[in-house]
């Protein structure tokens, strides 16, 4: 069996020229995968967004995305950074997923001076339900984004 670089002079011996499009490819590759990812990211946060439990609106206003590079890796991230959102999407109290709430409930008083009691609220998913009642979508999306960038070119 010949070796790449045996190869490539051989082919170069017959009047071939041996061409190294490998960065370019890599290069097309990460923006593929970018913009792939923001499409995608863009579905979930608007999917997330019509499941979100709206009170003032405030938490719904704030789902956002943002796309980041890891080493090789193109990481996609949807999420709210108001404080409500992880209670809303797990639950809290004796009411939390998993049973990972305090239990016996617990005094709180609201701004307008007034004490409750509460034993927890139910999870009220948004994100995840968000990606996964879009899995199929998100691989068409990222699919036909490559094949996009990578027609035969």
């Amino acid at each position: 069996m010949k070796s790449i670089a045996s190869l490539a002079v051989l082919l170069m011996a017959k009047g071939f020229k041996f061409e190294d499009n490998s960065k370019k490819v890599k290069q097309q590759m990460s923006q593929a995968n970018e913009a792939g990812m923001e499409a995608a990211l863009l579905l979930i946060e608007a999917q997330a967004k019509a499941l979100a439990a709206v009170d003032s609106g405030e938490m719904r206003d704030k789902i956002d995305h943002r796309v980041t590079n890891r080493g090789n890796d193109t990481v996609g991230q949807v999420g709210s950074p108001n404080e409500q959102a992880i209670y809303n999407e797990f639950g809290t109290g004796e009411f939390a997923e998993n049973g990972a709430g305090r239990k016996g409930g617990w005094n709180y008083q609201t701004p307008d001076g007034k004490w409750h009691h509460t034993i927890g609220m139910h999870p009220q998913p948004f994100l995840r339900p968000a990606f996964r009642q879009n899995k199929k979508k998100i691989q068409d999306i990222i699919g036909k984004e490559y094949g996009a960038t990578f027609k035969g070119k």
